[in-house]
């Protein structure tokens, strides 16, 4: 058997292969690799807690910089640390010019300003056998405080999204299908779908969150969208789901380009959407704390006992999800 498509490994692969050789334990690990988890916790000598991410960038062509800071920093942010420090592999095709190097690590530098992280060191090289700049990030975070565990959800959490699906897979299209979009969605759509980069930090969202009593998990949905960024919540915390369809935000700019590509925006890569359970109770104090600074947020559904995600479609049909490890973006690219 091999594997014949893009996009994440299978968690069947990632339980029996790679979470098999984690080389030797550590009791200063708090939280180490697991489906459905954003990051790793390292407790510090000084009683300080390190979290630590990795991740590429693959799927994009333009900001790729941009890109790799804001992701990372979103998988810090949802377990309630701050992102502090980034550390950049920059692989770069033959025949790649220096104003290609310095576009990327322009981008970096504008990112990492905007949210306050220092790039401290990486790795550059022209790399045979690629023929687009592939980029990977490893992000540093720290806080003293409780974490934000995404293995933590309970049945009747309620189940919240902020701003819409597909943010990042509106911007990635928007960006990288400008020729072909122009004449399909009209100029005015495409540069407001353009301006979705500006949207991918979860950040601010995830420090007001910290705020709210009864915030049992955060995640932040990347490849497979919205819904699989559910069941992944469902996974690590060993629950189900049920969402309603009708009740999930989707952007004009989503659905106008989503349409032209045949795409579902509920399986699109999604960063710049931040996925929380909560207790009911404290469901009306977040949104008054998030809406009172502009972040708009939505409650799609509840968490559930039984170990079944169920979406309920705007025509009232009942589908059962399962893992969605390709995201819909490949079917472009």
């Amino acid at each position: 058997m091999k594997f014949e498509s893009t996009g994440k490994i299978k968690n069947k692969f990632l339980k029996d292969i790679v979470f098999k050789h984690l080389g030797s334990p550590n009791e200063r690990l708090l939280y180490g690799p697991a489906v459905g988890r954003d990051a790793a916790v390292v407790k510090l000598l000084n009683d300080k807690i390190l979290v630590v991410k990795s991740d590429p960038i693959t799927g994009a062509l333009n900001h790729i910089g941009r890109y790799v800071i804001i992701i990372n920093a979103n998988n810090i942010a949802v377990l309630g640390a701050r992102p502090l420090f980034f550390i950049s592999t920059i692989l770069l095709p033959i025949n790649s010019a220096p104003d290609d190097l310095e576009l990327i690590c322009r981008d970096m530098d504008y990112a990492a300003k905007e949210i306050n992280v220092s790039i401290i060191g990486g790795h550059s090289e022209i790399c045979a056998g690629i023929t687009n700049p592939i980029l990977c990030g490893f992000m540093i975070g720290e806080t003293t405080s409780d974490l934000i565990m995404t293995a933590h959800s309970k049945p009747g959490d309620k189940l919240v999204m902020t701003k819409s699906a597909a943010i990042e897979g509106t911007a990635i299209l928007a960006w990288d299908k400008e020729k072909f979009l122009k004449n399909k969605i009209g100029e005015k759509v495409l540069t407001s779908a353009k301006e979705f980069l500006n949207n991918l930090s979860i950040l601010p969202e995830a420090q007001l969150a910290l705020k709210v009593e009864g915030v049992t998990a955060m995640h932040d949905p990347t490849e497979g969208g919205i819904l699989n960024g559910i069941s992944e919540i469902c996974e690590a915390s060993n629950v189900g789901a049920c969402i309603y369809e009708d009740l999930i935000p989707i952007a004009k700019e989503t659905n106008e380009i989503c349409e032209v590509f045949h795409l579902d925006p509920l399986h699109l890569i999604s960063s710049g959407t931040l996925l929380m359970s909560l207790n009911p109770k404290y469901l009306d104090q977040l949104s008054q704390v998030l809406n009172s600074n502009s972040i708009k947020v939505t409650c799609i559904g509840e968490i559930k006992e039984e170990k079944t995600i169920t979406l309920i479609k705007k025509n009232g049909t009942h589908e059962i999800l399962t893992e969605q490890n390709q995201d819909q973006l490949w079917n472009v690219f």
